[in-house]
């Protein structure tokens, strides 16, 4: 009796075109194709780190003046206290 396939089946996409089953079949070299979308990732992750750089180090010339400015504080309240 044949199964019925499932709904799901067809919600997904394809990235690569249906691959001939039979064997000697022209077609995609299996090592090509995961070494492509490498690439393409590491270069859309590269150009993404490049986007956000300057926010980057923005963000941690903030947080190191605050760390600097409770620090600054912690002392002077140290200070304080120990004189009394």
């Amino acid at each position: 009796m044949p199964s019925t396939p499932s709904p799901r089946r067809h919600l997904t996409r394809r990235s690569l075109p249906p691959r001939p089953t039979y064997p000697g079949a022209p077609g995609v070299e299996e090592a090509s194709v995961p070494t492509q979308r490498q690439s393409a990732e590491t270069r859309r992750v590269a150009e993404n780190l490049l986007r956000q750089a300057p926010y980057l180090t923005a963000e941690l010339k903030r947080i190191a003046g605050v760390i600097s400015v409770c620090l600054g504080m912690l002392a002077v309240l140290t200070i304080i206290d120990r004189m009394r």
